[in-house]
């Protein structure tokens, strides 16, 4: 038994990914919003990265300070050229202050949310459950384990549904 073992997939936790990716897009959402409205207001361009990184206000406040040179006569700070130009700062503030909480999230990949059967031994336990819920199905019947930790199948918390046991395969 020396040849090479290809790991199988034990379980992917699509429900995790999934909310993981609606995280995602609230992210993006929010960043395209907040880009959009400081672009508008005072013609600053930010990138996602921009926006949440650590000081990103007073990067923000340079690059208007620079773009607005030629109005900043008496080399004002920034704070006080948004109220003279009448632009709405607080609202600007409000923006980056909930970014600073909102860390640059990267794209979830299915595969970071995959467990896999590595070792001989937890592909010889993972062929076992998958044919222990073969055989259940086929006998459309229900078994009951009386230490569910060292059961081949278990319960899917959110369905009901027999599912393998990835504890009893990774036996943690």
């Amino acid at each position: 038994m020396n040849k090479e073992t290809k790991p199988e997939i034990i379980m992917t936790d699509q429900r995790r990914f999934e909310k993981d990716n609606l995280k995602h897009q609230a992210f993006l959402q929010f960043c395209f919003n907040s880009i959009d409205y400081i672009q508008n207001e005072s013609n600053v361009s930010l990138t996602n990265e921009d926006l949440t990184r650590p000081n990103a206000f007073n990067l923000y406040m340079k690059y208007f300070a620079d773009m607005h040179k030629d109005k900043n006569q008496l080399g004002i700070s920034g704070v006080k050229l948004h109220d003279l130009l009448d632009f709405n700062l607080e609202r600007i503030i409000g923006i980056f202050d909930q970014a600073k909480i909102m860390p640059h999230q990267e794209q979830p990949k299915i595969e970071d949310y995959q467990m896999f059967a590595t070792t001989e031994i937890e592909l010889e336990r993972l062929h076992i459950a998958q044919d222990f819920l073969e055989i259940m199905g086929k006998l459309q019947t229900q078994v009951f384990f009386s230490n569910v930790y060292r059961a081949p199948v278990k319960r899917c918390v959110y369905t009901g549904h027999p599912v393998v046991n990835n504890s009893w395969i990774k036996q943690r």
